[in-house]
């Protein structure tokens, strides 16, 4: 009972850290875990938001070339066309990182919904921690502005995993890595069918061209 009376606590109010202010003596206190939680949520929903901005524009940017690329075959302009589909390439590989883990942080919003409004258990909250972390992983390579936001994140949600003790509570590192890799599966497969439908296909393309 009083374990479950000091979580509580610890969830609503925070833990002492130990460390005084002089003036005053009174002992500072780390954020409560439920504070940490929310932060983390609202500062994901930031990174999906932007990440969707980033893929819109990458699709304009897209178009744009595709067009070009259209015309170039058209008037038989083999430097242009190669030029043109090599950086429609490098877009669209790019957008699929974009899509992949847009997708994989809706997932990890809808398990902090979940933890946070209908009162889930912490193997709920516990997988997002090494999905973000291999998210972050990517990023930091590709668009570092996103990495760091994502370590960010990873931080504050890997000090709440931790200050409940779930990984000791459990099998960890099976379950948690099972759950994340069926997270990141489900968000490929999407992102996948997202780049189908969304971008056109390069090689229908230059097929209707040799057509016309």
């Amino acid at each position: 009972m009083s374990a479950i009376i000091n979580f509580n606590k610890l969830w609503e109010e925070g833990a002492k850290t130990g460390k005084k202010f002089l003036i005053f003596g009174s002992e500072q206190k780390e954020e409560p875990l439920k504070k940490k939680v929310y932060k983390a949520k609202y500062q994901l929903r930031k990174q999906i938001d932007k990440i969707g901005f980033m893929i819109n524009k990458l699709k304009e940017r897209d178009e744009h070339l595709f067009n070009k690329l259209v015309d170039a075959l058209i008037n038989h302009d083999q430097l242009r066309s190669k030029m043109l589909a090599a950086e429609i390439a490098e877009i669209r590989k790019l957008a699929k990182t974009l899509m992949i883990t847009q997708v994989a942080l809706e997932r990890v919003e809808y398990r902090l919904d979940l933890f946070l409004t209908i009162g889930e258990t912490a193997s709920t909250l516990a997988p997002v921690v090494p999905v973000i972390n291999m998210l972050r992983t990517q990023l930091m390579k590709e668009i570092p502005e996103i990495g760091i936001e994502l370590s960010n994140i990873h931080e504050e949600l890997e000090d709440v995993i931790n200050s409940m003790n779930f990984y000791g509570a459990v099998d960890g590192d099976v379950v948690l890595s099972s759950e994340a890799r069926k997270i990141m599966e489900e968000a490929k497969a999407i992102a996948e069918q997202q780049m189908k439908e969304e971008f056109p296909n390069v090689n229908v393309g230059i097929q209707n061209t040799k057509v016309a």
